[in-house]
Formats: C-alpha cells, structure tokens, sequence
C-alpha cells in the first residue's frame, strides 16, 4: 500500500462516520502487517465510541499479531461489552510476559467480573508475582471470596503443581505475617473499645449524680464493638481466607498450625476458617496422624458457640474417624447439640459400643423425628446393632416404635444373627400365649403382627414355624377357619418358604383347608387348587395322605369323597392317582353305602376299577 494512499486510510479512522471508520478499520487489518503505524492507529480505535469499530480493530490487531498492547487491551475487559472483553481476555493470553505487570496492576479495580477475568489470566501465568497479586486480593470484601475459590479451582486442576508449590509457599509466610497483624489490630481495637467503655460509664456516672435515679436509662453499658473496627475486619478477612487456602492444600502439615488458631482465644471468623480448613486433611485416606485433630473438633461439635460446633460437625462430617477415637465420638449421640446427636447418629463408627447403640435406639423410639431418622440411618450402617434392637422390639409396647425397630432390623437381612432371632421368636411366642390363654388385647395383637411381619423378613423358616404353632392351637380350640385363615398364604408362596414347610405342616394346611371347604370341595372349578397341589405333593413324596386323612376325625368321608373326586378331575396324573387311591380307601370301608356306590361308579368311569 503506497504511502499517501496509507495515510489516507488511516486518516479515516479519524472521521465522524463510523461506517467509514469501521472500513478504514477492515483495509488496515488486510493489509497493513508489519506496518507499526498501521498498529498504533488501529490500537487507537481500541477506545472508539462505535463497538462495531472497537471490535473489527480488535480482531486486526490479532491478525497482525500485534504485541505490546496489554494497558490498551485491559480496560476492554470492564467495558460492558462480553463478547468483546472475552475476546480481549483471549488476545491477552498471547501478550505474554508482557501482559503481566499491566494485568497485576488492573486487578483490584474495575467491576467483579473483569477481575474475575484478570486473575483467571494471572493464574495462567502461574508466576510468584502473579500468584502474590491475586493473594492480595483475599482481603476485598467484594472480591476476596471469588479469588479465594479462583485459587481453590487451579489447585484442584490436574497439572496445577506449579501454582500449587507458589500457593503453598506464599500463603504459609503470608498467614503468619497476617497473623501478627490481627493479633496487633485486635490488641489495639480491644483497647480503645475499653477506653471508650470506660469514659461512658464514667459519664453516665456524672450523669446520675446531676439527675439523680432518673440518670440511667436501664441497659448494660458497653463500649464498641472490637469486631466492627475496620481495620481487625480486613486483617481478620484476609486471616481467614488464607487459614482456608492452606486447607485447600490438603497438607497434613498444617495440622498444628490450624489448630492452634481454632482455640477459643482467637476470633470467632479465624476459628471457624481454621476448623473448616481441617476438612480436607482429616477426610484424606492418605492423611495420617490426624488423631489430635478429630479429638478436638469432637470437643467443639459439643460447644456452646454454635457457629463453633456447626464448622466442627461439618468437618467431622466427611472426616475419617480413627478407631481409638470411635467412643468419644459416639458420645455425640448424648451431645446438647441437636446436630452434634444427628451426626454421631447417622455416622456411628465401629467400635462405638454399646452405650452408643442404646443411644441411637433410644432416638429411634423417641419423639423427635429429627432424631429418628438419623438414628435409622445410623443403626442401618451398625451390625452391632440387631441384636439390642432384637431386644428392644421384645420389649416395646407400643406398636409404631415396634414398627421402627422392626424396619431397622430388616436392614440387615440376610445377616440377622441366631440370638436375635431367637429374641424376635421367644416374644411372638409370649403373644401367642396371650392369645390362646385369651388375654390379647387389641395392642398386643398389633405388637404380634409387628413381630411376626419381620421374621417373615429376616427369618421365613422360624415364621413358618410359629405361623403353624397358631394354627394348631386355634384348631385345638375348635377354630379350624380361622387356623386355616392364619395359614392360607401359604398356599401359594416363595420358593424358599415352601422348602421351609415340613411334611407334617403340609398335610395340617391341607386338612384345615379340606376342614374348611368340606363337601363344596366338589363344586370348586379351579383346575389349579393350591389345595389338591398340597396333597398331591404330599403323595409324590410318600406321605401316606389316605391313611393319615382315615385317621382325622374332623374330616368327613363326604369331605374326603369330594377331593378323591376333585384328583380324579385333574388333568395332572400324580393328582389322579391319589384321588383313586381316596376314593378306593371308601369303597373299602363303606362298599354298600351311598358313597361307596358313588366312589365305585367314579373309580369305573375313570378306568381305576374294571367293569
């Protein structure tokens, strides 16, 4: 491009139209590489009123890979215009060191999201004055929190060991630096709040004697608050923030040193930083000797500065507790802190013994939902804790606490031990004596079905078992309904229930169930009785079923007669069989009497018996 035509170009980045401005603008970025005037007017237009303008010069400098731009390139970082100011951010990237001293110097002005933006590209540069820069900012009450988790995210990033070993270096000397200085501010602070204490009481002192009683005004005089000081506020600020930065770290190192400063003679704000800075190192697989540092948090889950006990529970939280310590932590569950108890309730380590257990019990039969139903997620994570909630369920009197235990035990089924089964069996028992002496009452009918539910859960065998005590002693009383009614499910159950059945108990359910139906046995059209099932599969298994049924006295030949019949109806030859074999036993016994001539006219017509 030959010189005046340049020029003339140029000039027209000066004019009041910004069309042509913008397409003076676009020529010079075509054409105008290596040309240093063509840069420094179109890094002029950087600052134009027209974003069209800014943004076409913006993208001519990138073309021409233009350098030494940074101080114009910041200040389109806060301009309000996004787009423009990410690509600016972009174009930065590629400033290099060049960049950095302008950008440290923009840090701490402009709007939150530009400084957002400045330190992200500071921590690129991942030096130590960059790193100091934005460690300066911990401080600002607008921006110290997000360049505290700007810091937070680069040490969590994969490959940010350079920034790390910077971090760690410059924020344990800051924090002691820091330390001191709050320490003086808080000294100093202390001290003038005394003083003006002092000079109130002394005036309100005078006060009295010049207007006597009347002088006071009834409330406590007090002096002004050290923690309002503006200058404790800042030291106190970027304290804490750094306390945090250093357990972003995760380095067990610091134990002693985070510790020491979350001691009641520190600031409640330094404290609650340093308890919370703990977080990461005693919830670390690999941290190790962190056995001092989860006995006090402990001890503060338990104060009563609540703000203190709140970061010790979160802390201990996600901590990993060590097995020495498990016993002092189970003792939360007694804590006068609601969330202290919720805590050791939910968490309850092994080891805990049994006063821990009883506690979380206790909760669980208690009022406070709350309370309940972090003690039923502690006891669902405690083996230790069947057989005491076997015990307890014995025990209970009242049916929806009966409920509760009862759920808790069912989370461990599959590993309920023999001696809390033995507890959940010997109780049942003590119900159905009440029941068979007649002194149930309509709570402890409910406490039964309580029980009974979760052995049919955690134990199918003993409740099958006690299911067939209750029947016996129901048809001993002439009830033979409500026996069978006890036992019907059975009919048509789970695998492994039915291998839980004896042979013994098989034929029981299945005399109830013929006790029950009698002769309308025979007007029955279900091809697929569970009944006739349980006597076939008696027979398949040589249970001597015919002569075992002769020997009932509660079953009639009409009874026996219309399930002989029904057999024969089946489709199924081993049912067949059997019913012969029933009809055959009348025939035999009873030859001239109308059920025998019926038995011998249905044995002809079923081929079991020649003409």
């Amino acid at each position: 491009m030959g010189k005046n035509l340049g020029s003339a170009v140029i000039d027209l980045l000066e004019h009041d139209r910004a069309d042509l401005r913008a397409a003076a603008a676009t020529v010079l970025a075509a054409v105008g590489r290596g040309d240093d005037a063509v840069a420094k007017a179109l890094t002029e237009r950087l600052e134009d009123t027209d974003a069209g303008v800014r943004r076409i010069a913006l993208e001519g400098l990138a073309d021409l890979g233009t350098t030494g731009i940074s101080a114009r390139l910041i200040p389109l970082l806060r301009g309000g215009d996004e787009t423009l100011a990410e690509r600016a951010a972009q174009i930065l990237v590629t400033q290099g060191a060049a960049a950095e001293g302008p950008l440290r110097k923009e840090l701490g002005h402009g709007p939150i999201q530009a400084r957002r933006t400045i330190a992200q590209l500071l921590l690129r540069r991942g030096s130590s004055a960059a790193v100091d820069a934005i460690l300066d900012q911990l401080a600002d009450h607008e921006f110290g929190e997000q360049a505290l988790q700007l810091l937070r995210a680069e040490l969590d990033r994969e490959g940010s060991e350079k920034v790390r070993d910077l971090v760690e270096k410059a924020a344990s000397s800051r924090t002691s630096e820091v330390g001191k200085r709050v320490q003086k501010e808080w000294a100093r602070a202390k001290k003038e709040s005394e003083k003006a204490l002092a000079e109130q009481k002394a005036k309100e002192k005078k006060g009295k004697k010049t207007n006597g009683a009347n002088g006071s005004n009834g409330h406590a005089v007090t002096g002004p608050d050290p923690m309002r000081d503006p200058q404790v506020a800042l030291a106190i600020a970027e304290h804490g923030a750094l306390l945090r930065l250093l357990g972003y770290l995760a380095d067990p190192s610091t134990q002693k040193l985070l510790l020491a400063h979350a001691t009641d003679e520190h600031p409640r704000p330094i404290r609650l930083a340093a308890i919370a800075a703990l977080r990461r190192i005693v919830a670390s697989s690999e941290a190790k000797g962190t056995e001092h540092a989860i006995e006090a948090l402990i001890e503060y889950a338990d104060s009563d500065d609540l703000a203190v006990a709140q970061s010790a529970i979160d802390t201990l939280r996600g901590a990993r507790i060590p097995e020495k310590l498990a016993k002092p932590f189970a003792a939360l569950a007694k804590s006068k802190n609601p969330s202290a108890q919720k805590l050791a309730m939910e968490r309850l380590p092994a080891g805990g013994g049994a006063s821990a257990v009883k506690a979380l019990i206790d909760a669980l039969g208690g009022d406070d939902p709350t309370a309940r139903d972090a003690a039923a997620r502690g006891l669902a994570k405690a083996p230790e804790a069947v057989l005491p909630l076997a015990k307890a369920l014995a025990a209970a009197t009242d049916e929806n606490i009966a409920r509760r235990y009862a759920t808790a035990i069912r989370a461990h089924r599959g590993h309920v031990s023999d001696a809390a089964v033995a507890e959940l069996v010997e109780a049942a028992k003590g119900h159905l004596d009440l029941h068979h002496k007649g002194k149930a009452t309509a709570e402890t009918i409910l406490l039964e079905r309580a029980l009974m539910d979760v052995l049919g859960d955690v134990a199918p065998t003993e409740h099958v078992e006690l299911l067939f005590e209750r029947a016996r002693r129901l048809r001993s009383k002439g009830k033979s309904v409500e026996a069978f009614g006890s036992l019907k499910a059975l009919l048509r159950t789970r695998a492994d229930l039915d291998a839980a059945i004896s042979d013994d108990n098989r034929f029981l359910l299945a005399v109830l169930g013929l006790e029950v139906a009698g002769e309308a046995i025979m007007r029955a059209t279900h091809a697929d009785d569970p009944l006739l099932t349980q006597f076939a599969t008696l027979a398949g298994r040589g249970f001597a079923v015919a002569k075992k049924l002769n020997r009932e006295k509660d079953v009639s030949d009409e009874a026996i007669y219309g399930l002989g019949f029904r057999l024969l109806e089946s489709h199924d030859d081993g049912h067949k069989d059997l019913g012969a074999e029933l009809l055959e036993g009348i025939l035999e016994e009873r030859p001239r009497s109308k059920l025998g001539k019926s038995a011998k006219n249905k044995l002809k017509l079923s081929g079991y018996l020649d003409e």
